[in-house]
């Protein structure tokens, strides 16, 4: 049976690129068909996610060579499979990690992700790139394929860095006379002690007296409570941070983002049953549906966090949206949106009930869609999501020089 060329893959490659003076150096992962249309998931987050995916190229070339983009056995989970047939991801809803069945729960990361989960991170780029293919060979965003319909989102801004009450303020007011009613504060004290409490109570209440009454702020805890292997230090410090989200609510905070660490399910029940009234997000750090069951099986997530570069790719995402949706319908998702692009097509495809709005980064964006033909951005406080097929803007091979092709092969 002959090939449909369009749509039959080729090739599994990592392009590195560069501008014209060879700075601002990306990755980005590119999948190629034999009648030239390509697919592009990125830029790569940082070297782990870079060698997570160099390291499994003949892996992933293997399984999709040859194979028609439109198969849908070829998504994240069915790769996953493929790859590690003994090593199944629904050891995550027992707590265990899949790859080395070592429990998770309360285990201390020493990096923002775990080893697993950097590998996970590579499949969830392969997703995304075929993902990118099919909505080009129909001519169509992604968010379409996936019978979704909003071109506009309202988006929130995240504003890192602030440590004072006056430069919180500063990026807040900026920000919501742009348009924006909704942005998220970073708190930056570590709630170990009374004075972080109090530091970053302080910043909340300059925000609530001096924003207009219908600003929204979200607070991001930025995991400030690591775990430790000292149970009593342990113990202090969650005691610092339920105190902490406490004095928080009647300030009518959106959400409060992780005050524990992403594998401590133990730590988000303490901090939920303390205080009920308090809206949880999480799952930025969580990989596929079964790593994030258990937490909503317990009721202590409110929002959904789950970032398609991280946990699955698109395919996931879907999964985990159709789970919130048929079994938590008081949940939300919000995907976390360190690359505004599969984010955005995400949210298009759900509706404003289950998906709300979208994150914006605004210190982190511009630069990593700075290789793209134009680079969304949200204005007044709106998102217009991409029209163009695929899951966004096409890279424009005019703004950047390819210094590196690592394929398949090597």
């Amino acid at each position: 049976m002959a090939l449909d060329a369009e749509s039959t893959i080729q090739e599994v490659r990592i392009i590195e690129v560069a501008d014209h003076n060879l700075q601002n150096e990306q990755r980005y992962v590119e999948i190629v068909c034999y009648g030239g249309l390509t697919g592009h998931a990125g830029p790569l987050d940082g070297q782990y996610q870079f060698l997570a995916v160099k390291n499994r190229l003949h892996v992933f070339y293997k399984f999709l060579a040859k194979r028609n983009i439109f198969d849908p056995a070829i998504e994240f989970a069915s790769l996953w499979d493929a790859v590690y047939p003994e090593h199944p991801l629904s050891f995550y809803e027992q707590g265990k990690d899949p790859l080395t069945g070592d429990i998770i729960w309360r285990s201390h990361r020493t990096s923002r992700h775990s080893a697993t989960g950097e590998i996970i991170t590579a499949f969830s780029a392969i997703d995304i790139a075929i993902w990118d293919l099919r909505g080009k060979a129909s001519g169509k965003p992604v968010n379409q394929l996936l019978h979704g319909g909003r071109t506009e989102l309202e988006a929130y801004v995240s504003c890192m860095g602030s440590k004072t009450p006056q430069e919180a303020l500063e990026k807040a007011a900026y920000w919501y006379d742009k348009g924006f009613k909704r942005h998220k504060c970073f708190l930056p004290h570590r709630p170990v002690e009374a004075a972080g409490v109090k530091n970053n109570l302080h910043i909340m209440e300059v925000l609530h007296q001096s924003l207009p009454q219908d600003a929204q702020v979200m607070y991001d805890l930025s995991r400030l409570s690591d775990q430790l292997d000292d149970p009593s230090t342990r113990n202090r410090r969650l005691s610092w941070v339920n105190e902490l989200v406490k004095e928080m609510l009647p300030y009518r905070p959106v959400w409060i983002e992780e005050p524990v660490a992403p594998d401590d399910i133990e730590g988000y029940e303490r901090i939920k049953h303390a205080n009920p009234g308090a809206a949880l997000a999480g799952g930025e750090h969580l990989y596929t549906r079964w790593s994030l069951k258990p937490y909503l099986d317990k009721g202590l997530l409110d929002y959904v966090q789950c970032d398609p570069e991280w946990c699955g790719g698109i395919s996931e995402s879907i999964a985990i949206c159709k789970m919130v949706e048929t079994s938590y319908p008081n949940v939300r998702v919000v995907p976390h949106g360190h690359m505004v692009l599969a984010a955005a097509q995400i949210v298009a495809a759900q509706s404003e009930a289950l998906s709300p709005f979208a994150e914006y980064l605004y210190q982190v964006i511009p630069d990593r869609n700075r290789y793209f033909k134009y680079a969304p951005e949200p204005a007044n406080g709106i998102l217009t999501v991409p029209q163009d097929p695929g899951v966004g803007p096409a890279l424009d091979d005019s703004k950047y020089n390819i210094i590196r092709i690592h394929k398949d092969e090597e």
